[in-house]
This record gives structure tokens, C-alpha cells and sequence, in this order.
């Protein structure tokens, strides 16, 4: 063999490589992998009048082009599942609308106590699977329906632990600061709290609880997005590396 044919093998060779990397890292984008994601996270802005939102099928079709123009959202959670079989119709196309606009996306259940837990945790790992998310799941907690305050909890905690094994950490837990004191507190007090307060003044928990995140308006008006929208702020003393799903 001679040098030039062994100099053009190797610029092929070269050429091959260069172009599999490539298409490896369009794959992980298009995939939203989520460790080249969160590798660099967004500093906070002491400023920002919000740092994300949480979105249902009530929101209806958001133009996400629109909402990516939005300089402070930071991340965005998105209701999943609720009960055993509910599954939202607007879910996927608001996660990949939302990621493909570079925002950290999460996912939410809703808790209900008319099906079993475990049939409940099976809805949302289809319809939410680890691979497809960047931020630590979140439980959505705002009644009781037929449980008594200790079957609340224990049926919480069953789901929080299915949750737990599934994604490898624990869940975010969203309830209203009345309802969470009156039903929750203490027992998820050591658990990362959502916590809906629609006031100027930040939620005060139970037993020294603290906060995550704060809902602190349901009339949020972002452009793109043609209802009202959740707004929320992260406790001062925490930042978006606190939710991250590893």
C-alpha cells in the first residue's frame, strides 16, 4: 500500500468519525439528553418577576416559538397524568414543544383517591418516562376525595416511594399552603415542596418547613400562551441544580 492511498484511508477514516459524532450529538439534542442539558445552568436573576410556569391542557395550544422568546422562564412543568388513567392530549407536544425551546422540563401527576396507587404510578411511568424528563417528577396533591388525613398520607407516601424507585429520587410534592398544613405537614416536610400561595407573601410551613418552589399567581400572562398561566418564583436559598433529575 502506498502513502497516498494510506493517507486518503486515513482521511476517510477521519471523516467517518467526525460525521458519527455528529450525528451522535444531533441525536442527543433531538433527545433531549439530559445531561448535556443541565451541564450549564442558567444563573438566577434576583430581578425576574417569575423563574417558570406549570401548564395542563387547560393552557390549550401554546405556540412554544413564542414562549421561547419569554427571558425568564427557567423551567417548566407539565401536568402528565392524573389518577390511573387520565393521560393529558396536550402532553407531548408541550414537552417537546418546551424542550425544543431549551427550557428544563418536568412532569406532574395528579394524585386522586378513586384508583389503586399502583395503577396510578403505572400511568405515569408511560406517559412520563425517566429518559424523557430533566427535572425530578412532581406529585400534584389537593384533595382528599374518599381518604381519610392517614390514608392521605399513606397513600402519598406509597406513590413517593414507586416514584422514588422508578426515577432514583424522590418527588417534588405541589399542594396549597392550606391544604398542605391541614393534610400534609409534617410527614413530606423533608421532601421538595411546590407550594401554591397566591399572595405577595411567601408561604409559611408547618414544623419548620421549607419551600422550593412558590406558585405565587394562577394569572399569569405569558405571550404564546392564550389562558392563564401558573407562575412561580424558587425559595431565595434555592436554585434550579436543586431539582435537576439526575
Amino acid at each position: 500500500m502506498n502513502k497516498k492511498r494510506r493517507t486518503n484511508k486515513a482521511l476517510c477514516a477521519a471523516i467517518a468519525i467526525i460525521a458519527l459524532a455528529t450525528v451522535f450529538i444531533a441525536g442527543c439534542r433531538q433527545n433531549g439528553n439530559a445531561d448535556s442539558r443541565t451541564a450549564h445552568i442558567a444563573p438566577r436573576d434576583s430581578t425576574a418577576p417569575y423563574d417558570g410556569i406549570d401548564i395542563s391542557s387547560h393552557q390549550g395550544d401554546i405556540d412554544w416559538a413564542k414562549v421561547g422568546n419569554d427571558p425568564y422562564i427557567r423551567f417548566v412543568y407539565i401536568k402528565a397524568t392524573e389518577g390511573a388513567t387520565y393521560q393529558s392530549p396536550h402532553y407531548r407536544y408541550n414537552l417537546d414543544g418546551a424542550r425544543r425551546q431549551g427550557f428544563l422540563v418536568g412532569s406532574y401527576h395528579y394524585v386522586t383517591s378513586t384508583s389503586p396507587i399502583h395503577e396510578q404510578a403505572r400511568n405515569f411511568f408511560m406517559q412520563a418516562p425517566r429518559k424523557t424528563q430533566d427535572l425530578i417528577p412532581m406529585l400534584d396533591v389537593e384533595e382528599r376525595g374518599q381518604w381519610t388525613r392517614s390514608q392521605l398520607i399513606d397513600s402519598v407516601s406509597l406513590l413517593a416511594n414507586l416514584i422514588e424507585k422508578e426515577y432514583g429520587c424522590r418527588p417534588m410534592i405541589y399542594s396549597t399552603i392550606d391544604f398542605y398544613n391541614k393534610n400534609l405537614a409534617p410527614h413530606f416536610n423533608k421532601y421538595p415542596l411546590y407550594i401554591g400561595r397566591y399572595s405577595s407573601s411567601k408561604p409559611a410551613i408547618n414544623w419548620d418547613g421549607k419551600y422550593t418552589v412558590w406558585q405565587f399567581s394562577e394569572n399569569g400572562i405569558i405571550p404564546g400562551i392564550d389562558a392563564y398561566v401558573d407562575l412561580c418564583h424558587f425559595n431565595d436559598e434555592i436554585w434550579l441544580d436543586k431539582i435537576i433529575l439526575h
